[in-house]
């Protein structure tokens, strides 16, 4: 009986991988268009901006993004969340190539949503079989999995370049790995640079200029135009952990904040705040399963000001991290906090002698709530 049972078990499994290995065929031969979309940074924010100027071409387009809230963007623009039942697994790539062949979509514009390289290879060669592969940038991220260096970094992206295909590559170091990586595998390669056509739009904002331009090299190849394209990618939604920046008032005191949270690399975190003289209070969520993060940030030091200070707050950090940054920032500059107390510790901060002139907040987007926090300290 039990071999009987086994059999059948085995005979169901064939069948459904069968089965998802004819769906997934039939989509990719149903979707011409199909843009891959890896990087360091920005990833989620470029499928959106290329997806909005196919759609304002009138390709009809399906797009999924992976950031901080998994969104599916429909051919009208609009969007649903990705329910997950389970733990994210990147058999939702599958899925999502099904659901745009169902919505007779003509072009896909897929985030990758795997870090190991090995899964990113899987994704590309066995899933979506892209005919543009996009590589936003290679920064130093996700080190347990991806290396310490641009270099590994970028090789380790290089799982996703397509074969036969295009690559579009953004500003970034490494792009000589990539591009011999796009030579092996026979595709060719496009660099991409800043956007200079819309200085009002990018204003103080480099790194959307640099996604702009990725997104404007994508549709070009695709032969869209640049006014549509633009016009497109002015009216596209942010997503959900797109930079925030606002103002907030404790005790009388008005201080500005920045929720960078979305950037994980202390790179892009200097990009965003650019050269700075104000004091600033920086509130890093801490991730146990990103242990490295923390490290690369005490390495990097943006919170390089003499007034500057650190609440970490999160999971703990291992004992060896935490006494190096706490070595880097004297004189309590750096302080662990519970997630439940980091209003209070800001007020404290705020209310204070010398108070800091701004609020960062860094690290990690999952588990942090900054609305919260800051709905929090407005508090009377």
């Amino acid at each position: 009986m039990a071999l009987i049972i086994a059999a059948a078990l085995l005979t169901g499994l064939l069948a459904l991988l069968l089965w998802e290995r004819r769906a997934r065929d039939r989509a990719l031969a149903a979707i011409p268009i199909r843009i891959h979309v890896n990087g360091t940074r920005g990833k989620s924010t470029v499928t959106r901006l290329i997806a909005a100027a196919l759609r304002e071409a009138g390709i009809r387009t399906v797009a999924k993004t992976t950031g901080t809230a998994p969104r599916i963007i429909l051919p009208d623009g609009g969007e649903r969340p990705v329910r997950r039942r389970a733990p994210a697994s990147i058999q939702e790539q599958l899925w999502l190539l099904r659901e745009a062949h169902r919505l007779r979509a003509a072009a896909v514009v897929i985030e990758c949503m795997a870090v190991d390289p090995e899964l990113q290879a899987v994704c590309e060669d066995e899933m979506i079989r892209a005919t543009i592969g996009v590589v936003t940038n290679a920064r130093p991220d996700h080190a347990e999995a991806m290396g310490t260096t641009i270099e590994e970094v970028a090789a380790a992206l290089g799982a996703t370049v397509p074969r036969r295909a295009i690559l579009v590559m953004g500003p970034t170091g490494g792009s000589d790995i990539l591009a011999r990586v796009a030579q092996a595998r026979g595709s060719r390669v496009v660099h991409a640079v800043a956007d200079e056509g819309e200085p009002e739009a990018w204003a103080g904002r480099p790194w959307m200029a640099e996604n702009a331009g990725i997104a404007l090299a994508v549709v070009r190849e695709l032969g869209v135009g640049e006014e549509a394209a633009r016009r497109g990618m002015l009216a596209a939604r942010p997503d959900p952990g797109a930079l925030r920046a606002g103002r907030l008032e404790v005790a009388g005191r008005r201080v500005d904040y920045v929720d960078a949270s979305a950037a994980n690399d202390p790179q892009s975190l200097g990009l965003i705040l650019g050269e700075r003289h104000d004091r600033a209070v920086f509130v890093f969520h801490h991730r146990a399963d990103r242990p490295a993060r923390l490290g690369q940030f005490g390495e990097a030091a943006p919170w390089s000001q003499s007034g500057d200070a650190v609440i970490v707050t999160g999971d703990r950090p291992d004992w060896v991290t935490w006494r190096r940054l706490r070595a880097g920032l004297p004189g309590g500059r750096a302080l662990f906090t519970p997630p439940r107390a980091v209003a209070a510790e800001l007020r404290r901060r705020l209310t204070g002698v010398a108070p800091p002139e701004v609020v960062v907040f860094c690290g990690n987007t999952k588990g942090i709530r900054v609305d919260a926090i800051v709905a929090a300290l407005q508090q009377a």
